[in-house]
C-alpha cells in the first residue's frame, strides 16, 4: 500500500486495495475549451449535446452503471449553464465552482473538488470525453491503488499530432506487472514506447487518495524546490503532471488498456467524429456481458462433451486465444457467433443452446409509451353480413421484450353488433391461436367463444371484466355501441408448449397427443400418463402388476388402474415407488368445461381484492391449469408515497388503463442501479423476474410529466384514478425447472448458466 512520499525506484508489487469500488466521482469540467469555438462560446464543453444529451451526462450514466452515486462537477466557464441541466444529469450531482479556472489548471480544480468528497475511493474524469460503459466497467474491475485508462488506438495522434497528446509509456515484465512509467504531453516518449493515449479516467483507492492529498498539500504550499520543470508553474499543472509525479516517487499506476469506444472532444473535428459514431456505440447493448454469457454456455457444453478448451480449439480449427476471449466477453458479437456456429457444426449441439439474445431492458424494465403504441396502429378487415370486408379491429402494440414470451396488444373493436346473438353474421370468429390469452375489457365489449361441443357463447363485458382463453379456442370481440370506446388489452403469451415447439415440429402433435392424453377425458388421460411411464421403464403390464403385489395391490386392481381408474393415495405411493417417479408425476387434473374459457366480472374481482398498505390488488381471471399465471387489477392508493416494493420470479406486463399518471421506479442490473419513469395512461412496461419495483403517486419531480396533456387512448372507457393491469407469467424458470435446480449440489450450483471452470482440475 502506498502512503506518504515514496522513494524512487521500482514500484512495489501490485496487490491492490481492499476497497470496494468507488461510489463517488469528480468531473473536471471548468475549462473553456477555446479550440472548440464557436461551439463553446455560449456553453461549456461538458454540456455540448451528443445523442440528445450533454457530453457529461453520458459519462455520469456510464459510471452510474458501475454503482457510482455521487458526482462532484467542477465548473468554471459558463458555469451557470449547469444549473439548467441538473434534471438531465440526474440525482447525486453536486456543482462546485472553480473561481480561478481561467488562470489555473486541472490540478487546482481537483483540489477544490476533493474538499466536497466523502472519505474513501473515487474516480476522476475529464469533462470533455465520452466513452462506452464497458470502459467504465473495466476501470472499476482494475486492481491497484491508482488505475488509469489508456486508449491504445490513440486517436489524438491523428487529430492533434503526437506533441499534443497525453501519451503513456508502460514498463514492466509480465502483463500482471505492467505499470505506468511516463504520462503526459512532452514526456519524450518514443513511438516504439508509446502504449497509447491517456483517456482522462482515473480510479484512486483510499490509499491512493492519501497520496494525492499529501501531494496536493505539498504542491499547494508552493514548495518548488526540487520539483521537476514540467510542474512549474504549479498553478497551471494538470492531472497528468500529478500522475507523473506519483510514478516518479514510486507509486504503482496500473494501466487499463482499451481500444476505441472513447472520444475526446477538443476540436470541431473531434466533435464531428463524436456526432458521427458515438450515437451508435451509446445505443448498443452491453455486448461484453452478452458475449461472456455465450462463452459460459460454450464452456458448459465443452464440459458436457468432456473436452478441454485446447481440444475444442483444435477440433473447431480456431485459436485457443479466441476461445478464451469469448469466455471473457472480449469478442465482437459477430465473431462470437462465428465460433458458436462452428461449435454447432462440429458437435451435436443446437445453436439455440449456445446463442443468447442481448438483454433489451434497462435494468430489467422495458417501457413503451402510448405515443409509440399509436405509431404502431394498424386496422384489419373481416367479412361482414354482406360478404364485404370492413374494419373489424384496430391493433396497437404494447411493451414486449425478447427476454419473455409476452405478445400483448391494445385492440379497439370497430365492428358494432347490437343483436346480442352469438351467431350474428357480423361476428367473425378467429381460428384460435397457439398462445394463451388473458384479457382486460375496457368499455362495452361483447366476447364470443366456441366451446368443446361446437356451441358459440356470448358474454357482455365492461371495464374491469377479464377472461382467460385456452390455446386454439376460436373467439372474437365486438363493440355493443358506438360510444364509449370498446377496447380490450389482450395479453397473449407462450407456455411450455411454445418453448418446446421445435420438438413438436420434429415429432408431430398427433404423436405427442399419445403421450399427453386429453384432460377433457379423465380416465383416458390417466391411461396415457401411466403408459408413458411404463414405456419409459420398458415395463410390461404384467411386470408392473408384479411390482405392486408386495405393496398389497391386487392384480385385478392393477388392471382397473391401467384402464383409467383413479388410484388411492396408498396405491399412488406404491406406483410412484415402482416407477421411481414422484407422486405428483402421476396426478391428473381434469380440464372442466368451465376452465377452457374463464370469465370474471369486475364485481367478483373487487369482492376478492387484497388491501395492501399502498395498493388494492384485485385478482382477475385465473385457471388452475396455469398456476403461475397471476393477473391483477391494481389501484395505486394515495398512500403510495412511495408505494411498497414488489418482486417475484415471474415475468410481468403492466398496462396503465387509468386516468392519472403513476410513477414506476425500479432497481435492476448487475450494478443494482435505481431508475424512475412516469407511466401515463396508455403506457405499458415489461418487468423482468426478480426486478425490485414499486408504483407510486407522481410527485412534481417525476419524469415525463410533460406528456400529461396527451389524450387518454382509452377515452371514457378508462379506469378511474391510478389503475394498472398487471399480468405475471412464468418463463423458463417454471416450477418444474426450479424443482430440478433445487436438487443441485451446493458445491457448484452457482455455475449453472455461468460456467467458469473445467469439469476437472
Amino acid at each position: 500500500v502506498i502512503t506518504g512520499r515514496l522513494h524512487y525506484g521500482r514500484p512495489p508489487s501490485l496487490e491492490g486495495s481492499d476497497d470496494k469500488p468507488p461510489r463517488q466521482a469528480v468531473f473536471l469540467a471548468a475549462g473553456r475549451g477555446s479550440r472548440l469555438a464557436p461551439y463553446t462560446d455560449t456553453v461549456p464543453t461538458a454540456l455540448i449535446a451528443i445523442a440528445e444529451k450533454p457530453l457529461v451526462a453520458h459519462s455520469i450514466a456510464a459510471l452510474r452503471r458501475q454503482g457510482v452515486e455521487s458526482f462532484v462537477v467542477c465548473r468554471g466557464w459558463k458555469g451557470a449553464q449547469f444549473d439548467e441541466c441538473l434534471d438531465v444529469l440526474g440525482a447525486g450531482v453536486k456543482l462546485v465552482d472553480c473561481p480561478h479556472f481561467a488562470t489555473t489548471g486541472m490540478l487546482e480544480s481537483l483540489r477544490v473538488a476533493m474538499g466536497h468528497l466523502q472519505p474513501g475511493p473515487f474516480y476522476v474524469v475529464y469533462g470533455d470525453i465520452i466513452f462506452r460503459s464497458s470502459i467504465a466497467r473495466q476501470l472499476c474491475a482494475s486492481k491497484g491503488d491508482v488505475a488509469i485508462v489508456v486508449n491504445s488506438s490513440a486517436p489524438g495522434r491523428g487529430s492533434k499530432g503526437p506533441a499534443d497528446v497525453e501519451a503513456v509509456m508502460i514498463a514492466g515484465g509480465q502483463a500482471s506487472e505492467h505499470f505506468v512509467r511516463r504520462i503526459g504531453k512532452g514526456r519524450r516518449i518514443s513511438e516504439a514506447d508509446d502504449a497509447g493515449e491517456f483517456a482522462g479516467l482515473v480510479k484512486f483507492s483510499s490509499a491512493g487518495r492519501a497520496v494525492v492529498e499529501e501531494m496536493l498539500g505539498r504542491l499547494g504550499q508552493r514548495q518548488s524546490s526540487g520539483l521537476p520543470w514540467w510542474l512549474e508553474p504549479v498553478d497551471r499543472a494538470g492531472l497528468c503532471d500529478l500522475l507523473q509525479l506519483m510514478a516518479d516517487e514510486g507509486a504503482s499506476i496500473v494501466p487499463t488498456m482499451v481500444f476505441g469506444g472513447w472520444h475526446e472532444v477538443n476540436t470541431p473535428q473531434d466533435l464531428t467524429r463524436a456526432w458521427n459514431d458515438t450515437a451508435m456505440f451509446l445505443s448498443e447493448q452491453d455486448t461484453r456481458s452478452q458475449v461472456a454469457a455465450m462463452g459460459a454456455c460454450l464452456l458448459s457444453e465443452a464440459n458436457d462433451l468432456k473436452r478441454p478448451l485446447n481440444i475444442v480449439a483444435q477440433e473447431l480449427n480456431v485459436s485457443l486465444e479466441r476461445l478464451e476471449a469469448l469466455l471473457h466477453g472480449n469478442l465482437e458479437v459477430s465473431d462470437a457467433l462465428d465460433v458458436l456456429r462452428k461449435m454447432s457444426e462440429v458437435y451435436p449441439v443446437p445453436l439455440n443452446d449456445l446463442w443468447l439474445d442481448a438483454d433489451d431492458t434497462t435494468g430489467g424494465v422495458r417501457l413503451f409509451t402510448s405515443e409509440a403504441a399509436e405509431a404502431s396502429a394498424r386496422v384489419l378487415d373481416r367479412l361482414d353480413r354482406t360478404g364485404t370486408r370492413s374494419p373489424y379491429y384496430e391493433y396497437r402494440d404494447a411493451a414486449m421484450s425478447r427476454c419473455s414470451q409476452f405478445r400483448p396488444e391494445w385492440i379497439k373493436e370497430l365492428r358494432i353488433v347490437t343483436s346480442g346473438d352469438p351467431l350474428d353474421p357480423d361476428v367473425q370468429m378467429n381460428n384460435g391461436h397457439l398462445m394463451m390469452q388473458t384479457t382486460l375489457f375496457l368499455g362495452p365489449v361483447d366476447f364470443y367463444w366456441t366451446d368443446r361441443h361446437g356451441k358459440v357463447h356470448r358474454k357482455a363485458c365492461d371495464t374491469g371484466d377479464s377472461n382467460f382463453i385456452s390455446p386454439y379456442v376460436p373467439h372474437s370481440f365486438t363493440a355493443r355501441a358506438g360510444s364509449p370506446e370498446a377496447i380490450i388489452i389482450a395479453v397473449t403469451y407462450g407456455g411450455n408448449v411454445r418453448r418446446a415447439l421445435t420438438e413438436f415440429s420434429r415429432v408431430g402433435a398427433r404423436q405427442v397427443l399419445s403421450l399427453a392424453g386429453d384432460l377433457r377425458e379423465l380416465p383416458a388421460a390417466r391411461r396415457h400418463v401411466l403408459k408413458r411411464h411404463l414405456d419409459a421403464e420398458c415395463m410390461t403390464e404384467q411386470s408392473f402388476a408384479a411390482s405392486l403385489l408386495p405393496a398389497g395391490v391386487a392384480e385385478a386392481r392393477v388392471t382397473d388402474i391401467l384402464n383409467g381408474s383413479e388410484p388411492t393415495a396408498e396405491e399412488l405411493a406404491a406406483i410412484a415407488s415402482a416407477l421411481t417417479v414422484r407422486i405428483s408425476d402421476l396426478l391428473v387434473c381434469p380440464l372442466e368445461e368451465s376452465e377452457e374459457v374463464v370469465t370474471t366480472g369486475a364485481s367478483d374481482t373487487w369482492s376478492r381484492a387484497r388491501q395492501l398498505s399502498t395498493y388494492l390488488m384485485a385478482p382477475l381471471a385465473r385457471t388452475r391449469h396455469q398456476p403461475d399465471l397471476k393477473t391483477f387489477d391494481v389501484e395505486v392508493l394515495d398512500s403510495a408515497r412511495p408505494g411498497e416494493e414488489l418482486c417475484c420470479g415471474l415475468h410481468a406486463f403492466v398496462y396503465h388503463f387509468g386516468s392519472e399518471p403513476v410513477e414506476l421506479s425500479w432497481v435492476g442490473g448487475k450494478a443494482q442501479v435505481a431508475h424512475t419513469a412516469t407511466l401515463q395512461p396508455g403506457d405499458s412496461a415489461y418487468i423482468a423476474p426478480l426486478t425490485v419495483h414499486r408504483f407510486s403517486v407522481c410527485s412534481l419531480a417525476s419524469p415525463r410529466n410533460t406528456r400529461s396533456s396527451q389524450p387518454n387512448p382509452n377515452g371514457a372507457a378508462c379506469g378511474k384514478g391510478r389503475r394498472l393491469f398487471l399480468v405475471r407469467i412464468p418463463g423458463h424458470l417454471s416450477g418444474e425447472t426450479l424443482a430440478e435446480f433445487a436438487t443441485f449440489s451446493a458445491h457448484g450450483r452457482e455455475r449453472a448458466g455461468a460456467e467458469t471452470v473445467r469439469w476437472y482440475t
